[in-house]
């Protein structure tokens, strides 16, 4: 996924797709709070479902998919 399809969807709940590679698991649900232009990339903070305070920080790279929570 592109920097600006990502980009798209900042403060939605959504369903990330995530690559083998990503720490944390297949995928993701929450809330997409912010994007950040690092040196590496982008880097997207992601507020999971039930676990607010369990804020989680993703480069871009590892997102293969992003879907509409139900």
């Amino acid at each position: 996924m592109t920097r600006d399809e990502i980009r798209k969807h900042l403060g939605k709940r959504v369903t990330l797709k995530l690559t083998p590679q990503a720490p944390g698991g297949p995928s993701l649900t929450g809330r997409i709070e912010g994007a950040l232009d690092a040196v590496d990339g982008l880097v997207v903070t992601v507020v999971p479902d039930g676990s607010p305070a369990a804020v989680r920080t993703i480069h871009y790279h590892y997102i293969e998919a992003i879907t509409p929570a139900p």
